[in-house]
């Protein structure tokens, strides 16, 4: 008798260890499919385009590791000149006043690809963009096309939830200001959330980046993010000389060392020589500084030209998709099969159970 009472003890221990493990793994799989288990590996937030304010010691940081949908900014006009050492992504200028911009983007609109309005309350932005907002976004919005450049609206928070859907058709992007409250999550949610969804009802087609400052815990700033992952494309970051270190470790974790970044094509030609001036300064470079090293660019592109590069091996042809497909599939795979352990092993001791 005392066997036998202790064989049913054993086996109602045994089934409940059995059922726990199966309920969690049901959840566990319901999470994964439904998108509630981490966006991304590592804490990195893959899909949005990152929009960095320049500083010299970023530059070559932002060339080895920017993507081309990313964005080298500088906040002023006065800063032009650091976008000349940019080689990838897109370069991005700040003005405060959008008649500004459109008086100086007939001498600087071959050397960007974005104009940024930053329209704030303050004594930097003219009084007549403060009273007439809409309007100024729309001039500038006429000047841009014809110069065929993209806007980017970066208003304060007042502007933004008083004339931001409003403007929001003129614009290409728009830039929500939260570094202010960074650290307090609950508000910046409560200001962008509702926000967002106006600004995306008067323009569906906006680009909306969310701006930080390289202040604080990287992890805190990652995780303000994360939720906003779906209705946001973008990061922007301003940045200063004293904490270049965290500016470095933002960058390390969106953007690793030894990811793959799209080849810059090649120049069809050669050009024969770089008839260019400042738009600030209106200096012509000297002859000197106008020779270019043609030849060595020639011996070099004829160089890679009769090099013969090996056939890709089938494994080199599997796509990062594919491989990310065939490593998903193979998860499942184990999952699924452990759930049947499980399951078979449940059913096995409920049979020995009831005979």
């Amino acid at each position: 008798m005392a066997f036998k009472i202790l064989k049913n003890i054993y086996l109602e221990v045994a089934i409940c260890t059995v059922k726990k493990p199966l309920f969690f793994l049901v959840i566990f799989i319901w999470l994964v499919f439904t998108g509630h288990v981490a966006a991304g590996d590592d804490g990195e937030l893959p899909d949005l385009w990152l929009d960095l304010s320049m500083g010299a010691p970023l530059i070559d940081l932002f060339n080895e590791r920017a993507r081309p949908e990313d964005i080298a900014r500088v906040e002023h006009i006065s800063q032009l000149d650091l976008l000349e050492g940019v080689t990838t992504g897109r370069k991005l200028v700040v003005f405060k006043s959008a008649a500004d911009a459109m008086r100086l983007l007939p001498h600087i609109h071959e050397d960007i690809d974005i104009i940024g309005y930053n329209l704030e309350h303050g004594p930097a932005n003219p009084i007549f963009e403060q009273e007439n907002p809409v309007e100024s976004i729309k001039q500038l919005r006429e000047v841009t096309d014809l110069y065929e450049l993209e806007l980017a609206l970066g208003p304060d928070r007042r502007f933004a939830q008083s004339d931001g859907a409003a403007m929001a058709p003129y614009a290409d992007y728009f830039i929500l200001q939260v570094q202010k409250v960074q650290t307090e999550p609950d508000t910046v949610y409560e200001f962008v959330e509702p926000l967002i969804e106006e600004v995306r009802r008067a323009n569906p087609d906006i680009q909306i980046s969310l701006q930080i400052r390289t202040e604080g815990d990287v992890d805190q700033l990652l995780d303000l993010l994360s939720p906003l992952q779906e209705e946001i494309q973008g990061v922007s970051v301003l940045t200063s000389e004293e904490t270049i270190s965290v500016t470095e470790e933002i960058m390390e974790t969106l953007r690793p060392a030894g990811q793959i970044k799209e080849p810059e094509p090649a120049p069809d030609e050669p050009e024969e020589a770089a008839v260019s001036e400042s738009a600030i300064t209106a200096e012509p470079l000297t002859e000197e500084e106008s020779v270019t090293e043609t030849p060595d660019l020639a011996e070099k592109e004829e160089t890679q030209s009769n090099e013969v590069l090996p056939a890709p091996t089938p494994t080199e042809i599997v796509s990062t998709a594919e491989a990310n497909e065939r490593s998903g599939s193979t998860t499942l795979f184990i999952v699924i099969a452990l759930v049947a352990g499980f399951a078979i092993g449940a059913g096995y001791i409920n049979h020995r159970t009831s005979s």
